[in-house]
Parts: C-alpha cells; sequence; structure tokens
C-alpha cells in the first residue's frame, strides 16, 4: 500500500505515467502529416475545379475536340476498308456523345464532316459546333487519310 504522506504513491503514478507515454512517441507526428497529406490532396481538387466552374468553355472545347477524334477514328476505319469516297458525313460515333451537361446546363454538338479526294488520298475536314450563353463556339480540324485499295 501506498501512502500519500511519505510520497511513494505519487512516485509510482509517475512511473506509470512514463511507461504510458512512452509507447506513444510520433503518434502526434504521425497525425500532423496525414492531415497535410489529406489537406493537400482537397486543396489540389478544389484548386483544378475552380477554373473550371468559373469558365467551363475548356471543358466543352475538350468534349469537341473529343467528338472529333471520334470522328476522325469512324472514317479511319472506312477509309482501311476502302469504304470513304469524297462527299459529306454525318456523326458516325453514338448519338450521346453529341450532348453533355458539363456546364450545367445540356449542350448540343454539330458534327460537319466534308472529305475531298485526290487518288487514294482524302482531305477529311471535321467541324465541331456548339452553343453557349447565347455564343455560338466551333472546333475545326483537318487530317489526311489514305483509302486502301481492294486488290
Amino acid at each position: 500500500m501506498f501512502s500519500t504522506a511519505s510520497g511513494d504513491f505519487a512516485a509510482a503514478k509517475t512511473i506509470d505515467m512514463k511507461k504510458i507515454f512512452s509507447n506513444q512517441r510520433g503518434f502526434a507526428l504521425l497525425n500532423v502529416v496525414f492531415l497535410t497529406l489529406i489537406t493537400s490532396f482537397a486543396a489540389t481538387i478544389l484548386l483544378n475545379a475552380v477554373p473550371r466552374a468559373k469558365n467551363p468553355q475548356s471543358t466543352l472545347r475538350l468534349t469537341a475536340l473529343y467528338v472529333a477524334n471520334e470522328q476522325f477514328a469512324q472514317l479511319e476505319s472506312l477509309a482501311a476498308a476502302g469504304n470513304l469516297n469524297a462527299g459529306s458525313y454525318s456523326f458516325r460515333g453514338l448519338p450521346e456523345d453529341l450532348t453533355t451537361e458539363n456546364a450545367g446546363a445540356p449542350i448540343t454538338f454539330k458534327v460537319t464532316t466534308h472529305v475531298t479526294s485526290n487518288g487514294n488520298l482524302r482531305n477529311v475536314s471535321v467541324k465541331v459546333s456548339w452553343t453557349f450563353n447565347g455564343k455560338d463556339f466551333e472546333l475545326a480540324s483537318e487530317r489526311m487519310m489514305r483509302v486502301v485499295e481492294p486488290n
């Protein structure tokens, strides 16, 4: 038994507390490191989202580029099969690719494709247009494709 008059009880309590805290070294530092990591990831995500929320035009331009590349890919498969002829083509991808709601309101893209011929080469022009906030926008791109001729 410990008596408080002799001070043995206080010494025993101090020793027990030292044992308890001796196993907890570095715990606070680990908490700070994880909290810093989590906070930095959240800040990075928010800082990347703010410009897109203020100006969705970059997101719409990227979507238009995707639609144009999809049209080129579809026409390249026609050229590989020897079926790409001069003229105009409608969008050959999935119809749902022409609509997006990235800007908070539905935006519909229109695709215009014109192919000219020079021997077995085809000059393909793709224009993707859309309207946002009452303004018209357009992305134009061209590629040269070679048509495989059947043997």
